[in-house]
């Protein structure tokens, strides 16, 4: 009965945590994102079900897996955001939900409700779990897998071996053949040191059948469509490349430090699990650690590292963490951090905040200042829970309040049916927000070429200024409005907070089109 309650309250707190403004574009993007949107967006448009596209242009970067579920949702709920990041959040949820399950099952009920708290409330998952991003995709292939190995090799249940087949196949789909060889690494890792027996036998071959039956139709069937464009772009530009350019200490920094950094506030904690690494022959130690480190190792050797490439790493790291108890320092520097954060989350007030946004920065530095309490006191879950309540009330009530949306809805309207367009910016927000579809200008001569034969140009005034003064002569307004720009610099916040100057913090953007066009 317990444990069913704590189930229960696990789940709703991840609802109020992922979804309260998800489909509101006020809640913060990333430039990513912009190309996910805009390619479902139109392979929605032209009912396409098979090739990726953006702007007519075949868009090989990923398999089309992620695209398929924005889509469902599109017909479920209509091509709007919130359709747009719902399989993400969903796909999160059953992450959380199978890292609970796991860590049940590996060292008991408490720990497991503490491992899935942990892994719902760091800071890295807060944010991108949030956006139609592939990340929390390619974190579920993984989780099937660890999950579908342990029952297998640790509870004598071979046949549960065929959801590692089942993972591969997502991971296939979703990030490539380096998604297949995550789990390949993982699974596989595990397995040599535990059970090889298990390794050789027919279950083994069955999840390799199952990963390849679902994967590689789609793989073949673009090659023999698409031939040596498709060879060109996916195999050579998007994968093999990315292995032949040098290996770079910053590239391997911006990938571990953003680890560590989304990992927060559970940063420390993370850092003290790592004793355990003496005694990886424990199976409860080597499955976290073969899934962490297939992540982890994978994405050092290309070139090419994004500090989230190393989200799906962060469900092991949690279960790691929930496995013992923290040294003191671990928990003191871990209370400290959330200290911190109630500090600093309540030095936003000074920013004069409307009345719904200010409550709920309150709230969250006084769930801060409660978590920081339970985490001197190594009561991780609580603390965790504690943590959540915050990060929701900041996502969900304070940004919302305080960042305009990028794409006001009384600003289309204002365009009259002129084909959109944006300068120098992936359109797949504007897209959605727009409710049509919204074309990228590469650049100036592009831009004015597209206002000339009648288009509206949506852009920043710095934007405006690039383009030629005979076209800046001609234009006129149709829509203004503000926005929090995504790359603010440090100064500028700093300068706005001491002056308690909100205009500081904004742009001005405006849908523009000339007289008379051509």
């Amino acid at each position: 009965m317990l444990a069913g309650m704590r189930r229960a309250g696990l789940l709703l707190l991840l609802l109020a945590l992922y979804l309260p403004a998800l489909g509101n574009s006020a809640s913060g993007t990333h430039p990513d994102e912009a190309w996910h949107l805009g390619t479902s967006a139109e392979m929605q448009a032209k009912g396409e079900w098979f090739t990726p596209t953006l702007d007519d242009v075949p868009n090989w970067y990923k398999p089309p897996l992620f695209y398929w579920s924005e889509r469902v949702a599109y017909g479920l709920l209509g091509t709007n955001l919130l359709a747009a990041r719902l399989p993400s959040v969903l796909a999160f949820l059953a992450v959380v939900l199978l890292v609970l399950a796991l860590g049940r099952r590996m060292y008991g009920d408490a720990a497991g409700l503490a491992a899935a708290l942990l892994t719902a409330t760091t800071f890295g998952w807060v944010k991108y779990a949030r956006l139609a991003m592939m990340d929390s995709s390619m974190a579920l292939g993984l989780a099937l897998a660890a999950y579908g190995t342990w029952r297998a090799s640790e509870e004598d249940r071979p046949p549960w071996l065929l959801l590692v087949g089942a993972g591969a196949a997502v991971d296939f789909m979703v990030k490539g053949p380096v998604g297949a060889v995550l789990v390949l690494l993982l699974s596989g890792g595990f397995l040599v040191v535990r059970n090889r027996p298990l390794l050789l036998s027919r279950w083994t071959v069955g999840a390799f059948l199952i990963g390849a039956a679902a994967g590689l139709p789609w793989y073949v069937a673009s090659f023999a469509v698409h031939g040596r464009a498709f060879y060109d772009f996916f195999v050579v530009a998007q994968n093999y490349d990315r292995f032949m350019h040098p290996w770079t200490l910053r590239g391997e920094a911006t990938l571990l430090v953003g680890f560590l950094v989304f990992s927060a506030p559970w940063t420390f904690l993370l850092l003290a699990s790592l004793r355990q690494l003496r005694t990886w022959r424990e199976p409860g130690v080597l499955l976290p650690l073969a899934w962490m480190s297939s992540v982890l190792v994978t994405f050092t050797i290309p070139s090419l590292k994004w500090p989230h490439y190393g989200l799906t790493a962060i469900p092991p790291a949690m279960l790691l963490v929930a496995r013992l108890p923290a040294p003191r320092w671990a928990r003191a520097a871990t209370g400290t951090t959330l200290a911190l954060l109630a500090v600093g989350v309540l030095l936003a007030e000074r920013w004069p905040l409307p009345g719904v946004p200010a409550l709920a920065l309150a709230a969250a530095s006084l769930a801060f200042a409660a978590s920081s309490a339970l985490a001197f006191r190594s009561r991780l879950a609580p603390s965790a829970a504690l943590a959540g309540v915050a990060f929701a009330l900041l996502m969900g009530l304070f940004i919302p309040g305080v960042n305009p949306p990028a794409l006001p809805p009384e600003a289309v309207p204002a365009a009259a049916g002129r084909p959109l367009w944006v300068y120098d910016t992936t359109p797949g927000l504007f897209t959605l927000a727009a409710g049509r579809p919204v074309r990228r200008a590469w650049d100036a001569t592009q831009a004015e070429g597209a206002l000339r034969a009648g288009g509206a140009l949506i852009a920043s005034e710095s934007q405006v200024e690039r383009l030629s003064p005979t076209v800046r002569g001609r234009l006129q307004e149709l829509a203004r409005w503000r926005r929090i720009p995504g790359y603010l610099p440090e100064v500028r916040a700093w300068r706005s907070w001491r002056d308690r100057n909100p205009d500081e913090l904004y742009e001005w953007m405006s849908i523009v089109a000339v007289r008379n066009p051509e």
